[in-house]
């Protein structure tokens, strides 16, 4: 179900992006401001304790990783939709 929901923001948000204009501003304008924000909840790149976390089983991949699969796809999304991909160090917290 929660896929479901994803594919619906993500279809509704190309929807609009595809009407150019003042939607497709007010879609890059959040996209601008959300994008940094996404890739530092993934927290520092060099962190001992992700380390000890994938070694506990309590995580799969280092942050870095993590952070870059994420990207990636979201990069990918932002493409589909028209849209500019923002500078992924203007802001950021956690590199």
């Amino acid at each position: 179900e929660e896929e479901g929901h994803i594919d619906f923001g993500t279809n509704k948000t190309a929807e609009y992006a595809a009407k150019g204009g003042e939607s497709k501003e007010r879609i890059q304008k959040a996209v601008d401001y959300w994008y940094v924000k996404g890739l530092d909840m993934f927290g520092n790149s060099v962190s001992r304790r992700s380390e000890r976390y994938i070694y506990w089983g309590l995580k799969r991949r280092p942050n870095a990783v993590a952070r870059q699969q994420y990207k990636d796809e979201v990069d990918s999304l932002i493409r589909q939709m028209g849209l500019t991909i923002p500078d992924p160090n203007k802001g950021r917290l956690y590199m």
